[in-house]
């Protein structure tokens, strides 16, 4: 039976995380070996087939990069021929090191734009280095952008995945929809969401009747409520926490929005389009919005930190209900080129090669 260890950070609320739960579902149901290996405890978001085995590091210690490396490397000994799959960008390296003669392969996967995913020159030469060598076997990319940022070298070991879209999603709503601008997410700097309660305090000046509805957590959460107290948004703006029905309590809406200055892909606008919501988002590095929305046909993309523009786009869905419609049945067409299925045969397709 091929075995399969995932390395991940933890198994929260995540979009990387959220993918892996996919595919180690899905290898299991197709009768490999799955294990996940968890650098910190946490609690867990979503759902896993019984027979994964999880192994957590508890002797963790924040920045102990050679405690997560022997972490590692301690189930690598143990696995001969096994193939390490790692999903987050200074995860990768440790997995890649952690392997250096052993009789493992090792599969990472670039899960925001790499850019931004590590700091510093000298890491970014470190990382060049290893996913360059004969310690990598081969690099997941979700998009095509995020592969031409890498060597010539690097690319050819590299294949561009999009990611799977979550089963069980609401179908599209077909009534009227309510006043609502909604978005979820991590409340982290790279997504934002300042830009979008300025864009939205400018909508509601001629859109009064409309509230902004947040759902996600993180560390940015009280310098947005601050900023929407500044703003006097507080009747309009409501922050509504991490929830595991969100797509059951936004379908009605009237559109979401994502304000990212950068991504990997977005799961929760690639969900956002595949439930029909008619969506906004700004056109980030490394072009994962660009792959999937086609500007004023099934969404529309607006420029990075741009909250006039982004203004303007929601106004054009408020003021026009048959260009809305239109945006929503053309944006649940991606259900269908990302179903979990398609994108994970793709990577079950990859992972073979290795055990070869």
């Amino acid at each position: 039976m091929n075995k399969i260890f995932f390395v991940t950070n933890e198994l929260c609320d995540g979009g990387a995380e959220r993918v892996m739960s996919v595919l180690a579902n899905f290898f299991c149901s197709k009768n490999y070996d799955v294990n996940i290996l968890v650098l910190k405890e946490s609690c867990d978001e979503y759902p896993l087939d019984e027979k994964i085995k999880i192994f957590t590091w508890k002797d963790r210690k924040d920045g102990d990069a050679f405690g997560q490396i022997k972490f590692i490397r301690k189930y690598m000994k143990q696995n001969d021929n096994s193939v390490f799959i790692s999903f987050l960008s200074h995860q990768n390296l440790y997995t890649i090191i952690a392997s250096i003669g052993l009789n493992v392969k090792v599969l990472v996967s670039e899960r925001n734009d790499p850019k931004h995913s590590i700091k510093g020159k000298a890491m970014k030469l470190i990382r060049a280095f290893l996913y360059g060598s004969c310690f990598c076997d081969k690099i997941v990319f979700q998009t095509v952008g995020a592969s031409n940022y890498y060597s010539n070298r690097i690319q050819k070991k590299g294949i561009v995945i999009p990611n799977p879209l979550k089963c069980g999603l609401p179908n599209r709503f077909e009534e009227k929809r309510e006043k609502l601008v909604v978005s979820f997410g991590r409340f982290e700097p790279q997504k934002n969401y300042k830009l979008l309660i300025e864009a939205f305090s400018k909508f509601h000046k001629s859109h009064n009747d409309y509230s902004l509805v947040l759902y996600g957590k993180g560390t940015e959460q009280e310098v947005l409520e601050e900023f929407v107290k500044q703003l006097n948004l507080e009747e309009s703006v409501r922050f509504a926490g991490f929830d595991k029905n969100v797509h059951e309590k936004i379908i009605n809406a009237s559109m979401f929005v994502l304000p990212s200055d950068y991504e990997g892909l977005s799961n929760s606008m690639l969900e956002a389009l595949a439930i029909g919501l008619p969506t906004v988002c700004t056109d980030c590095p490394p072009g994962g919005a660009r792959m999937f929305i086609e500007n004023n046909k099934n969404g529309i993309l607006v420029p990075v930190r741009d909250a006039d523009s982004m203004c303007n786009a929601m106004s054009k869905i408020a003021d026009d209900e048959e260009f809305a419609d239109k945006l929503s049945k053309n944006a649940i067409l991606v259900r269908e080129q990302l179903k979990a299925q398609n994108i994970c045969e793709i990577w079950e397709k990859n992972l073979l090669s290795l055990f070869n």
